[in-house]
Parts: structure tokens; C-alpha cells; sequence
């Protein structure tokens, strides 16, 4: 309150209005920022699975003003590029336990379901279910709100879809698999692969076979990589959605993590965001 003490002592009345106004600037800009502080806040909390009345009664604020900051949230437009408001479902793919031969879910792909099912709950979208892709593969990719995380290796349908994006896709050779930029024909060989603690991966949004919408993928050379295209899909989901609204689109994304504790603490594009018929939207960041 100095600062409004400060304006109304200004003797000199235009100097008084100077400072008025630019005093009222710097308010409008905290008070938008406690704001998105707040929003974000009852956001991650209802992440955890607390209730908007949970939130209200142990802070101590009006419930009514909370619903406001969810409907708002109801209407983030960026959620169209998990569905149009249908549930969704997230497939993982598994691998075979050696022993048992039982299917199992990589440790790296259960951390992705996690940051998916947190994304899709901050935007007021539900997960109906989480499925498990087992050999050979089959999926049916003909669902509103359906996410894959699933390497073509592990289904030969994956592959064949991927195989109509013109630009990116998975190949591999002698050395193994590797990400290709088929524009360029620069090759991506993971970082992994050299003993290095970062991976690639495919992350984009695909028609469906029936031509009636789309659905998201993505995937990493190895497992990490598909954690870090959940997490780069979570940090980056605003500018993703101004980039390519709802449409289809493709992307390569990096990742690199602690060489430790194998957690990703880092993620960014790799290669530039491809869409049929435009330029790139985005460029990789330096």
C-alpha cells in the first residue's frame, strides 16, 4: 500500500496521473498472476483427486468462486487435442517377463500413464481406462480420446501407421532402430544407445483409419523416450495447441535424464513440428 500512498501525495496533478496509471499497470499484472498461481494451484490439487468443495472448506475461500475457476478450465481449448470431450483412454505397450512370460508394463511407460492421466484431469477430461497392448499388437485406433504409447517394434499395425507420415518415422538397420527426419534423411540414433543417459521419440497426432478424427501417439526409441513425449506433451501443451489447433501433426522430442535414478529431468523438441500443408510451426530451441 506504500506505492498508493505514494500517488496520492503527488502534489503535481498530471505527474499524479502518470503514476496512477502506471501503479495500476503493475497491479493488473500481480493480480493476473495470483490468478493463474491460483487456478494452477486448485488445478494440481484436483489432480491429486481432491473435490473443488474439499479445496474450498480447507482454504478457507468461497466455493463458488472455485467452480468459476473450473468452468473456466472446462473450456481450455487446448484439450482438443486429447479429445472433444469424450473420455480418454490411454494403451501402453508391454514387454514379456522372462521368467513368467507374464506381460509387463516398462517402469518409464507407467510414469508416462501417470503424467497423461494428470494432463488429461487438469483440463476436466477423464480417463475412462488404461489398456495393455500385448503381442501382436492389435488396437483398434477408431476411439475419440484415444492416447498410445506404443513402439512400432511391439505392433506391426503402430508401424504400418506411422509409415504414412511423410516426414518422421522409426526405421531400422544392423545398428538397431533410429528416428529419421525423412525430409532431411538425417538420421536420430539414440543417446542410449552410445551409453549416454537421454533418448528420442515420435510424438504426434494421427488420423484415424476410418478418416472420422484423430488419435495421439507417441513413443521413444526406448522406453524413456516415452516419458519424456508424455512430459514435453504436458510442459508444452498451450503452445502446442497455438502451433496446430486440433489438426494433425507430427514431432521428434529429446529427452535426458539422471543417470542415477533414471527419472527424465529434461525434455525439448528435436526436430521441428510437421503439418500436412504448412511450414514448420515451431523450430528446435537453442
Amino acid at each position: 500500500m506504500d506505492e498508493l500512498q505514494r500517488v496520492r501525495d503527488t502534489p503535481e496533478p498530471l505527474e499524479r496521473v502518470r503514476l496512477a496509471t502506471e501503479t495500476l499497470a503493475d497491479y493488473q499484472s500481480a493480480i493476473a498472476e495470483l490468478g493463474k498461481i491460483r487456478r494452477d494451484t486448485v488445478d494440481y490439487l484436483r489432480s491429486q483427486g481432491m473435490t473443488l468443495s474439499e479445496i474450498a472448506d480447507k482454504a478457507g475461500v468461497s466455493r463458488a468462486r472455485l467452480s468459476q475457476l473450473s468452468t473456466a478450465t472446462k473450456k481450455a481449448p487446448e484439450r482438443a487435442i486429447f479429445s472433444d470431450g469424450s473420455p480418454v483412454t490411454i494403451a501402453v505397450d508391454t514387454k514379456q517377463e522372462g521368467e513368467s512370460g507374464r506381460p509387463v508394463v516398462h517402469q518409464e511407460h507407467t510414469v508416462a500413464i501417470e503424467i497423461l492421466n494428470r494432463t488429461a484431469r487438469r483440463l476436466d477430461l477423464d480417463v475412462a481406462e488404461v489398456e495393455y497392448i500385448i503381442p501382436p499388437g492389435l488396437i483398434d485406433l477408431n476411439r475419440d480420446g484415444l492416447v498410445v504409447v506404443c513402439g512400432p517394434r511391439r505392433s506391426p499395425l503402430i508401424a504400418q501407421m506411422l509409415a504414412a507420415d511423410e516426414r518422421y518415422g522409426f526405421e531400422n538397420d544392423a545398428d538397431g532402430w533410429y528416428l529419421l527426419d525423412k525430409a532431411s534423411g538425417q538420421k536420430f540414433r539414440s543417446p542410449e544407445d552410445s551409453g549416454e543417459p537421454g533418448d528420442y521419440a515420435y510424438l504426434g497426432r494421427l488420423p484415424r483409419p476410418d478418416g472420422r478424427g484423430y488419435w495421439l501417439y507417441m513413443a521413444g526409441i526406448h522406453a524413456p523416450g516415452g516419458q519424456g513425449a508424455a512430459m514435453y506433451l504436458e510442459q508444452e501443451l498451450g503452445e502446442l495447441y497455438r502451433d496446430v489447433k486440433a489438426g494433425r501433426w507430427s514431432c521428434l522430442v529429446e529427452c535426458g535424464w539422471n543417470p542415477d535414478s533414471r527419472q527424465v529431468n529434461r525434455v525439448e523438441l528435436l526436430a521441428p513440428i510437421h503439418q500436412p500443408g504448412r511450414q514448420n510451426a515451431r523450430q528446435r530451441r537453442k
